[in-house]
């Protein structure tokens, strides 16, 4: 797909300074536990401990026995979150690293492709409004995901693409480093549910956007996903599960607690008119949510026209065999590194 030469600036999405100089971080909030088990959710113009920097040494060392030559902007937080991600272990590290080059040598994950383009403009995804610490929150309509419409590769080059906006535009460095996460299930059964995608954007994130998720809420559960959850949750990690919260519509007060109701939508218990444009990104602290700049420059790219296709609705059988594959998983931990 040729790449459009539009320049499109998204800086009128940065929060205030005076919001950002607000923000005060509790030491377990930048870093918590301690060596393999150490969670981050800050990176930048913070200390990093003496495990982490030993880690990150055996990192590098790696690099060089395989003749690795890292990208010019690379730099220390880039070599810590993938010691994150290869959970500290030596033997996960050159896999994690070659796969997160692999995806920075894909130039449709940083280009407003008509692909890209025609996807953000569905509403798949979108961010609108800031929790109480000012990290943007992103929604992912999950009654919209559809692999035969949008293809696997379309799905990771256009959530890259939209992410690596929100993290370059949204984040400040030492102070908002993280994103929430809605997911709105709109009550899709297990055979609706879009499984694969989700695998999909889940694996895009966990590698190539190391650290920035702190809170994803799921929204909207069918009976089925609630009761399959509730297993899966009692065998899952436990931190990892500390990072998600299913809700039901009659629950959505729990949301207020860390997001105010005028960065909400009505859809979500906010007071903000539910959102009917998502391509560009929305600043709903603006007047109009954009600038005449952005507007302009959106207006002059042109968008690939997308045949939808049909899927045939699932039998109660199929829902029935999903059931049951979901009750007989489980996850398993991996063993922790020796200290």
């Amino acid at each position: 797909m040729q790449q459009q030469q539009v320049v499109l600036n998204f800086e009128y999405l940065r929060p205030a300074q005076y919001l950002v100089d607000a923000i005060v971080h509790d030491p377990q909030y930048i870093k918590r536990k301690e060596r393999s088990k150490s969670q981050r959710k800050i990176w930048e113009n913070v200390p990093y401990d003496a495990y982490e920097k030993e880690k990150m040494g055996d990192f590098m060392k790696i690099v060089t026995k395989n003749k690795i030559q890292l990208p010019a902007d690379w730099s220390e937080s880039d070599t810590l979150k993938m010691v994150y991600c290869g959970k500290f272990k030596d033997k996960n590290y050159l896999k994690v690293l070659q796969a997160h080059l692999a995806w920075r040598a894909v130039p449709n994950n940083f280009s407003p492709t008509d692909i890209n383009i025609a996807f953000l403009q569905k509403g798949i995804v979108y961010t609108f409004g800031r929790d109480k610490q000012q990290r943007p929150i992103i929604i992912m309509n999950l009654e919209l995901v559809n692999l035969k419409q949008f293809s696997e590769e379309v799905y990771i080059n256009a959530l890259s693409y939209y992410f690596c906006i929100i993290k370059k535009n949204c984040f400040v460095p030492g102070k908002i480093e993280n994103w929430v996460f809605i997911m709105d299930t709109k009550k899709l059964g297990l055979s609706k549910f879009p499984f694969k995608a989700i695998q999909i954007a889940t694996k895009t994130m966990q590698v190539n956007f190391c650290g920035c998720l702190d809170k994803l809420y799921l929204l909207n559960p069918s009976s089925s996903l609630s009761f399959s959850w509730k297993m899966v949750s009692a065998v899952a990690d436990a931190d990892t599960m500390e990072k998600i919260q299913m809700l039901k519509p009659n629950e959505y007060q729990k949301i207020q607690e860390r997001i105010p109701v005028n960065q909400l939508e009505e859809q979500y218990g906010g007071k903000v008119a539910n959102l009917t444009k998502f391509w560009p990104p929305i600043n709903i602290e603006i007047p109009g949510g954009y600038t005449e700049e952005i507007l302009k420059a959106v207006e002059s790219m042109k968008t690939a026209e997308i045949v939808i296709q049909k899927e045939a609705p699932a039998s109660e059988e199929d829902e029935l065999k999903l059931q049951e594959q979901m009750a007989k998983m489980q996850i398993k931990k991996e063993d922790d590194d020796d200290d």
